[in-house]
């Protein structure tokens, strides 16, 4: 969850600018009926055959294929990985955006380039996305009257990835650029004349303080909240489902978990959480022990390493899901909406949780972040008196990580194990020591 104080750059998926005029970079129609990119195609539903590994293209969503989508969020982490996808299929993308739009059209290329696209990928950006300023949260997304009707009446689907991620950010931030940005996204589906499908990236966070049980596949109650975004994002979701019943639509929320990848990131392209936490740290412990304990009166252990205790439940875990995996099961899960006759569909909001079927132990991260700063030691306790102001600051810098230390809850996976079930994706592979070192692995600026 990208934060300003990195030296990496804020993602497009964060809060807009406060007021860009609206600009657009036209690009010209496709042909019809695109060849898909050369080289040989994965197993169906796959981006590769081996978790991290270049995604190829995804044959399965051939539905898709001379659609327009809006995506909201474009030059993001996640959605770069699923234009990985749907751009080989033919698929026209309007690009909503808060860059001007030639410096937006270079981030996506350049973000497709870190997803590991083919060079035939990333060169049909130029033919088949366009890119539209938009400020998030302004009535008709800062556009004027006719140019919003132009563009919900030229899209088939809508796909609102943007959103703020910092957990602990200003209230009123996560509110204006989450909640409100999606009522504006919610409004511009609503204007198509040609009732487009709207596609809603929450998250499996709007659980909120449920830390035992299962989370199930519906509409969640509020019940309190570990963080500001996990807040925003549920009243967000909330949104989409009151709009699906009262616009008499459809409409698909997807909860991903902990999205990463074992590939490191281009310079300057959107990271995954934890990358940036792996960042984080390197740039907050770079000095080494030394200077940390100095800083700090924390002693060294017998080891010669340093203590850090993190409050948590000593057998506390997180869901962590292959980026690819994610982006492959929502475009399954996209093919079926667009594959459906509308007056078969009713109305109403359809929630797909995009989590990995085994949780990840906390102990496990820990492990990871250990071997990449030997002289560290990270220890879940459950009560933690007279806090270092190192500790402190480890809580405050690492929010992360640090805000989910005390969960042991688990998602229900109905509709990927139907998924999983018909052979249209295939379980992702476990999240193990050798993935988690080299998604782990500080960018070579953080060092």
């Amino acid at each position: 969850m990208p934060d300003p104080e990195l030296p990496a750059p804020e993602p497009e998926s964060a809060r807009p600018d406060p007021a860009p005029g609206p600009g657009v970079v036209p690009a010209p129609a496709p042909a019809p009926g695109p060849a898909p990119d050369s080289g040989p195609a994965p197993g169906p539903g796959h981006a590769s055959d081996a978790p991290g590994s270049s995604p190829g293209v995804d044959s399965a969503t051939p539905a898709l294929a001379g659609s327009t989508i809006a995506v909201s969020g474009a030059t993001g982490f996640l959605a770069s990985y699923l234009l990985l996808h749907l751009l080989p299929q033919g698929t026209r993308v309007v690009a909503l955006v808060r860059k001007p739009p030639h410096r937006a059209m270079a981030s996506l290329a350049l973000a497709l380039r870190s997803a590991g696209a083919p060079a035939e990928t990333v060169q049909r950006v130029t033919r088949q996305v366009r890119a539209v300023q938009i400020t998030l949260d302004r009535p008709r997304l800062g556009l004027s009257e006719g140019e919003f009707q132009a563009l919900a009446d030229g899209v088939d689907a809508v796909l609102h990835c943007a959103a703020l991620t910092k957990l602990h950010g200003d209230a009123w931030e996560l509110h204006r650029t989450n909640v409100e940005g999606t009522r504006q996204i919610l409004a511009l589906a609503a204007a198509g004349r040609r009732a487009p499908h709207m596609f809603h990236v929450s998250t499996a966070f709007v659980a909120g303080a449920r830390l035992d049980g299962v989370v199930p596949e519906r509409q969640l109650e509020a019940d309190g909240f570990l963080t500001p975004y996990e807040e925003s994002k549920h009243r967000a979701e909330r949104l989409v489902h009151d709009w699906a019943r009262t616009q008499g639509r459809s409409a698909t929320v997807f909860r991903p978990s902990v999205l990463l990848s074992d590939r490191a990131a281009l310079p300057r392209a959107p990271q995954h959480t934890y990358a940036v936490l792996a960042a984080k740290l390197a740039l907050f412990l770079r000095h080494g022990p030394r200077a940390v304990i100095d800083a700090s009166s924390a002693p060294l252990d017998a080891t010669g390493r340093l203590t850090i205790r993190l409050l948590g439940a000593p057998d506390a875990s997180i869901n962590l899901l292959q980026v690819d995996d994610a982006a492959c099961a929502m475009l399954r899960f996209a093919e079926q909406v667009t594959t459906t006759n509308t007056s078969d569909v009713p109305p109403g909001a359809r929630v797909h949780h995009i989590v990995h079927p085994a949780e990840t132990p906390v102990t496990r991260v820990n492990e990871a972040l250990q071997r990449s700063i030997p002289w560290l030691r990270l220890a879940l306790v459950p009560d933690r008196p007279h806090p270092s102001g190192l500790e402190r600051a480890v809580d405050l810098y690492g929010a992360e990580a640090t805000a989910y230390l005390g969960l042991r809850r688990r998602y229900e996976r109905t509709s990927l194990c139907e998924l999983e079930r018909r052979r249209l994706i295939r379980p992702p592979a476990r999240v193990d020591h050798p993935y988690l070192d080299a998604a782990l692995t500080p960018p070579t600026m953080a060092r």
